[in-house]
């Protein structure tokens, strides 16, 4: 057997970005689909052998008047049917299994890509996070659902290898009525296909819009509520719900028609096989019993055009969703970086780092060198671009230059290593829903001890004084159970227990009052002594404790060393 994967199986590799995706989950699933094609081949081979039994069971029964002919016919059945469970069971397990490992896959992928991108470019190409957790979920279905549907074309494939000659060996007329539908529905699924694809399109997009106004609406109720514009947003949403609504009207306008009118051929074909088929039986060509198998053999055609219809559109809006969930995964960079086993640790170098935007002017050149133990303060004015520099410092956002850690290119290591190695708490930190303990161990199960001082150093015990449950307690919806500052020193613990020797620190006190942030940056500088710590920050405690003062202004760097 020649697999999918391998070369001498001389298949053209497919060259769009939406069906090489489809062809990679393919090749992931393979395993799973060859089962569940053994299996389904086993399952339609007795289903296609009871209309043939039933047939001659008639016949038996009518020429011979014999029960005992007919009870071995029917034992017959009974095993074909416990044949055809058995099939049906593997099929629909193998298959279920496929389904499950391609969506693991996908957002598996998506998931990689996402950490690797930078928010600006995200957001320039998905439009919003809203739209990005469509591509995980709906999109990521729709291929999920072609894969679970592949199966289908060998059993298609199948019952026309069997049924044609064994129609033909009924009466040539009626196999003759039989072709007749092939050409017919051949013209049916060259029309429909293009214009069912324009329509999924327009649904997916239409579905993407709504999910950003969706997130958009949910994280920001509030703000919006104080200012009066929550109606004006729910508006939108609803305006939004309409055109979804409207797309999906045209979409199953199609879709049903479509079907409608593929289902309808084979069914005048029965008509048409009945006819002749009776003349047939009349003049003595084929038995009752023949006619009878003919006739549940046509309505097993009926129903394979059915699924064929119903596998197209599938394919369909797989392709659509490749496209989409494609189009994210081709902005994440190449995994071919280096791959190491220690994490670097030593001096910061950065060299000519530059953050160039379009239309605007760039931010930058940052050169310097910190070593471990020193604190290195960005400041600035609003907007001036602090927090653009120091993700481009964790490689977040393109950028000229270089950034080295002990001697090591952040830009030749993978994206593992460099999270690794640069340790990144945004200004706007993000908590998943659970307890602040499943928030500190996402990167992974920890010591307990580990957990416990990280937690102090980040002065959880004294924001969380307050709460019965402490640790325990409930975040909620992206840590909305919590104050600002809660959620950054929540933040600031969980990077703290990744052990990065490089921490990049975007504002992450300024939501503390004076006597905590105080005690905080004290406790942080304690335990930073064998780390690089560079903050992005307005705060005066942080700009009062750091060794060096990197100052922005529109974009331009002047340096300073307030304290050395």
């Amino acid at each position: 057997m020649i697999s999918l994967a391998s070369p001498s199986a001389r298949i053209r590799r497919p060259r769009s970005p939406a069906s090489r995706l489809l062809w990679q989950t393919l090749v992931h699933a393979r395993p799973y689909v060859l089962r569940s094609v053994l299996w389904a081949t086993l399952r339609q081979c007795a289903f296609l052998a009871m209309p043939w039994v039933l047939g001659r069971a008639i016949d038996a029964g009518v020429k011979k008047g014999s029960l005992a002919v007919v009870a071995g016919y029917a034992g017959a059945f009974v095993l074909i049917a416990v044949v055809e469970y058995a099939g049906i069971r593997g099929w629909q397990l193998w298959t279920t299994l496929a389904d499950a490992h391609t969506g693991a896959l996908l957002r598996t992928r998506l998931l990689r890509a996402v950490l690797a991108i930078d928010t600006d470019t995200m957001h320039r190409r998905a439009g919003s996070f809203g739209d990005l957790t469509t591509r995980a979920t709906r999109d990521t279905d729709a291929i999920t659902v072609w894969v679970h549907g592949l199966t289908a074309w060998v059993v298609i494939a199948l019952t026309g290898v069997v049924l044609v000659p064994a129609i033909g060996a009924l009466d040539p007329l009626l196999l003759a009525v039989a072709a007749l539908t092939v050409p017919v529905l051949l013209v049916v699924n060259r029309l429909f296909p293009p214009l069912f694809s324009r329509r999924a399109e327009e649904l997916s997009t239409a579905h993407s819009r709504r999910s950003s106004t969706t997130e958009e609406l949910l994280s920001a109720l509030l703000s919006l509520r104080g200012v009066g514009a929550d109606r004006s947003m729910v508006e939108r949403h609803h305006e939004h719900s309409r055109r979804v609504t409207g797309h999906t009207m045209r979409l199953a306008s199609v879709s049903s028609l479509w079907e409608a009118t593929a289902s309808v051929i084979p069914l005048l074909a029965v008509a048409t096989g009945l006819l002749a088929g009776g003349h047939a039986v009349v003049d003595g060509r084929i038995t009752v019993g023949e006619l009878t198998t003919f006739v549940l053999w046509m309505g097993t055609v009926s129903l394979a055009v059915n699924v064929m219809i119903a596998r197209l559109g599938d394919r369909t809006e797989a392709r659509v969703a490749a496209d989409r969930i494609a189009d994210v995964l081709a902005l994440a960079p190449s995994e071919g970086g280096m791959s190491i086993e220690e994490v670097p640790r030593g001096a910061l170098r950065i060299e000519e780092l530059t953050v160039h935007r379009p239309g605007r002017s760039p931010i930058g050149p940052l050169g310097l060198t910190a070593v471990p133990g020193e604190w290195v303060a960005l400041t600035g004015a609003t907007g001036s671009g602090k927090s653009t520099l120091l993700r481009a410092i964790a490689q977040l956002v393109p950028a000229a230059g270089e950034v080295e850690v002990a001697g090591v290119r952040m830009d030749t290591l993978s994206s593992d290593d460099v999270f690794r190695t640069l340790g990144f708490v945004p200004e706007g930190p993000l908590l998943l829903h659970g307890t602040v303990t499943e928030n500190l161990l996402l990167g992974g199960d920890r010591p307990a001890a580990d957990v416990e001082r990280a937690a102090r150093t980040a002065g959880l015990d004294l924001a969380l004084a307050g709460l019965t449950d402490g640790r325990d307690t409930q975040v909620g919806e992206r840590g909305g159970a919590l104050s600002g500052g809660q959620r950054q020193l929540v933040t600031l613990a969980r990077t703290l227990l990744q052990d990065c020797p490089v921490l990049l620190l975007d504002d992450v006190t300024s939501a503390l009052d004076a006597g905590t942030e105080a005690e905080v940056l004290d406790r942080l500088r304690r335990a930073t002594a064998d780390r690089v710590v560079v903050f992005a920050t307005h705060s005066p405690a942080v700009r009062a404790m750091a060794d060096r003062e990197v100052v922005l202004h529109d974009g331009h760097v002047d340096r300073g060393s307030l304290h050395v």
